[in-house]
């Protein structure tokens, strides 16, 4: 696992998250997970591709889902994870997967995102065979993360 991977990651998102909601978010112990794994309630699923290919996978429970909703929409409270909560989250990811790779592009390595996919459920157990996956959790105050898995192969 190349190390300079993963900072553009951390950056990224630690950055957009702030920008968008307003909160303060900490990198908590960057670890290696073992397939298959579980996920969280809400999973957004964005595909790499270019000079980096692989998969990142983002996680977060349906709570800390709504209050990064509500922070979003100006602060108004998300009661329940509907599409228009749902469709934030997407791009939330979305921007963070764009600004990771323009942090890419500064070190001359040209990578495309996919558009997110967005899947909801208990239980979600996640696959990633012959891939070292790299999870980089996002904390925020209220004990509240998110987990940004990371698995590539490099052409």
């Amino acid at each position: 696992m190349n190390v300079e991977y993963i900072n553009p990651f951390i950056e990224a998102s630690i950055n957009v998250i702030n920008k968008m909601t307003g909160f303060s978010p900490k990198l908590g112990k960057v670890y290696i997970k073992k397939t298959p794994y579980k996920g969280e309630h809400l999973i957004i699923l964005i595909g790499l591709t270019g000079n980096i290919q692989g998969t990142v996978v983002i996680s977060l429970s349906v709570e800390t889902a709504r209050k990064i909703a509500s922070a979003m929409m100006g602060g108004c409270e998300i009661i329940q994870l509907d599409e228009l909560a749902k469709s934030a989250i997407g791009e939330l990811c979305n921007m963070i997967l764009g600004n990771t790779a323009m942090k890419f592009s500064e070190k001359n390595i040209h990578i495309d995102i996919t558009p997110p996919t967005i899947l909801t459920g208990d239980n979600i157990e996640l696959s990633i065979h012959k891939s070292v996956i790299v999870c980089i959790p996002i904390e925020f105050e209220d004990n509240c993360k998110m987990e940004i898995d990371f698995s590539y192969i490099e052409k």
